[in-house]
């Protein structure tokens, strides 16, 4: 396969690819290289932007803080809301803790405009379309519709189905919002594999779905005590061609 070589496993997997029908990819952190380097240099840009003196690394350890108590996609049982009105809340929030004069609809824009620009990471797109004649694909995110179909036609990124957490009205981990993509989908949420890289609303979510889900753990982290455990553990995309094409 051209322009595509697995890399090496750690320990060798089996999985049972024969009842799998869909692929989901989440899209930040996993199909979309945007990580928790790029949101701190996020916070460093919009505390720029605004004229404060703040340390970035604590602003998103505080804006992280407001996600869970406000029960977003960090949350076991999160509440919808459009992410622009839910970041412009945990901003409010981190600004008045930090005692920063900070805007906070103005930071969740900025916010919204680097999830919009950012990349994929270099295995997407060659994984993606080695998978595309043997499974419809589709992409599950947290997400607003708007900012996620710039950043997919940015990088020329496409699948059977998208569905957001906006289209949804529900937010990852939440079970419903995988119930929405495999209605859309048409397909019985049993044969559908999600992959995602966030133990909380990629694995915990699909698993409380009824759904297979593969773990994609790039940086080596270990697996909270509170969350099952996923079907495949996989370092990379790459990792999946061969896990779930050998046998097509």
């Amino acid at each position: 396969m051209v322009g595509l070589v697995a890399p090496p496993r750690s320990r060798k997997q089996k999985f049972d690819s024969s009842g799998i029908d869909a692929v989901v990819f989440d899209a930040y952190g996993t199909v979309i290289n945007f990580t928790e380097p790029d949101f701190i240099i996020t916070m460093a840009e919009i505390c720029a932007a605004q004229g404060l003196e703040a340390d970035a690394a604590e602003v998103w350890r505080r804006f992280l803080r407001a996600s869970y108590l406000m029960r977003s996609e960090h949350h076991a049982d999160p509440v919808y809301k459009r992410y622009d009105q839910a970041w412009a809340d945990q901003f409010e929030y981190v600004f008045k803790r930090m005692r920063l004069s900070g805007q906070a609809w103005a930071a969740a824009r900025q916010f919204k405009v680097g999830l919009a620009g950012a990349s994929a990471f270099p295995d997407a797109k060659p994984v993606i379309e080695a998978l595309r004649p043997h499974y419809r694909l589709a992409l599950l995110s947290n997400a607003d519709d708007d900012f996620l179909t710039e950043c997919l036609s940015r990088n020329g990124l496409s699948f059977d189905t998208v569905v957001t957490s906006e289209r949804a009205e529900a937010i990852k981990p939440n079970p419903a919002i995988f119930q929405y993509l495999a209605r859309e989908l048409d397909i019985a949420i049993t044969s559908i594999l999600y992959v995602g890289d966030n133990p909380v609303p990629d694995v915990l979510g699909p698993v409380r779905a009824g759904m297979k889900c593969a773990w994609v753990n790039r940086n080596g982290m270990r697996k909270p005590r509170n969350i099952p455990q996923p079907d495949v553990r996989v370092r990379s995309l790459e990792e999946l061609v061969g896990l779930l094409v050998s046998d097509r």
